[in-house]
């Protein structure tokens, strides 16, 4: 620890930054829930905060860079203030960031009771014990997520699958989940604090309840939170394709608290590819879940991972991708170039990509991406949509996101963050989807 910038910044307030998913924007609320205990308070300034902590990703090599990126910008804007480091690039290679000048603290996912020892270190409020964390899974006693318009909730931590390219089994473990008693309690909390629509996350959040005793599933899960949470909304956030149940999708049917949203990894639409990427799979198999949910849910917002430049995938390859994905009722993609994980199989093959052919694979998906996404929510336009209100854009409008993930500007003024609102799409381009508040959804009205 370097107490002479300790001393430098005398103040209560700390400072977050979140990389990565929404995992670990779930990881950052637990961390201010012990830092608010601790009697901190929230600095927005970065300059100002006597406590900042970053929370790292590292599912990519980007990601990596990216975490360094901000750990040196942290200190070259506030050269007096406790930096501490975690997340999962401090799992995977706490050396590298040690080495980066000013780290103060490092803290893995292995060992959360080290965050609380490290804050004992470091002076920062009483002292917490093993406080910041529940033994039994990790769990915080309080979450924070501040002005945010929607919470986010974990419920399972973990994968069991080994796909050739990924690194997170590593630094996150392997499949566990969060009993269901605790789940309905901390989204009961979160509802109470106002929070009008909770997010499910997880790494494998499909295979939820498979490792617990007596066994359950997500779809279990799903129905003893709607049974109780009133009129407030529950949003899904990413399934793999397998764990896409006939129960889930007949719940999404059922109940408009459920909110009509699936992103379902796809990460390649060669079957050689997806092969090599030794996803549990086949594409015929991924594209009867994501038809049998658009079927029964026609509205719903059906999203997708890809991966592009995998070794091995040739011109012909990575046009299987593309064709399988533009005839897919997919409407928009979260596109990824590939990089080597050291310690994965994936990063051994010798038949790499060149960066070139990534670059303009990229591009192109993102293209059809953006025809795909214009195409569905021009089918909204002069039709009503449930939404949550979120924050204002830079033009004075108000974000609102819809239950089938579309984010429509609305003007300020006639609704307020975190309500939820009808809105009418009045007009749709390929950058913008625009509307107005129309009235309450009928769910929100419930008592």
């Amino acid at each position: 620890m370097n107490e002479r910038r300790a001393q430098r910044h005398p103040g209560r307030g700390f400072h977050t930054i979140t990389l990565g998913c929404k995992l670990n924007q779930f990881d950052t609320a637990a961390i201010e829930g012990e830092l608010l205990r601790r009697g901190l308070t929230p600095e927005p300034d970065l300059s100002r905060a006597s406590v900042v902590v970053v929370n790292t990703c590292t599912v990519t090599g980007k990601a990596d860079a990216e975490a360094r990126k901000r750990i040196r910008g942290v200190r070259r804007q506030n050269s007096g203030c406790r930096l501490i480091v975690t997340g999962c690039y401090a799992e995977l290679d706490p050396e590298a960031i040690s080495s980066i000048a000013g780290v103060d603290v490092v803290c893995g996912h292995r060992d959360r009771g080290r965050l609380s020892r490290a804050l004992d270190e470091l002076s920062v409020g009483p002292p917490g014990g093993d406080r910041g964390c529940d033994a039994s899974f990790d769990l915080p006693p309080a979450l924070h997520f501040g002005d945010r318009s929607r919470a986010f909730l974990k419920v399972q931590e973990g994968c069991r699958l080994a796909c050739s390219y990924c690194i997170i089994p590593t630094v996150r473990g392997p499949s566990r989940s969060v009993p269901p008693e605790a789940v309905e309690r901390d989204a009961l909390a979160l509802f109470r604090s106002g929070y009008r629509e909770i997010v499910l996350t997880g790494v494998n959040v499909g295979d939820y309840g498979r490792d617990l005793e007596p066994r359950t599933s997500l779809a279990a899960l799903l129905r003893r939170l709607l049974a109780v949470s009133g009129p407030q909304r529950i949003r899904l956030n990413s399934l793999e394709p397998l764990t896409v149940t006939d129960e889930i999708i007949e719940l999404m049917a059922a109940d408009d608290r459920l909110a009509p949203h699936l992103q379902v990894p796809l990460q390649s639409g060669s079957p050689s590819v997806l092969r090599d990427m030794r996803r549990n799979y086949r594409l015929e198999q991924y594209l009867e879940r994501v038809q049998r949910v658009r079927a029964a849910v026609p509205h719903v917002g059906l999203g997708a991972d890809v991966i592009v430049g995998f070794p091995g995938e040739t011109d012909e390859r990575f046009r299987e991708t593309y064709d399988f994905i533009a005839s897919s009722p997919l409407n928009y993609l979260h596109v990824f170039a590939w990089s080597p994980r050291p310690g994965t199989p994936a990063a051994a093959r010798p038949d790499r990509v060149h960066g070139t052919a990534v670059r303009s694979r990229s591009a192109a998906l993102r293209r059809l991406a953006g025809r795909l996404g214009f195409r569905f929510r021009s089918r909204f336009e002069g039709r009503r949509l449930d939404a949550i209100v979120l924050a204002p854009r830079e033009d004075g409008r108000l974000r609102a996101l819809t239950g089938n993930f579309i984010e429509v500007a609305v003007r300020s003024g006639s609704a307020t963050r975190r309500q939820p609102v009808r809105v009418r799409i009045s007009r749709v381009t390929p950058c913008d989807t625009l509307g107005v508040v129309d009235g309450t959804p009928e769910w929100a009205s419930a008592t």
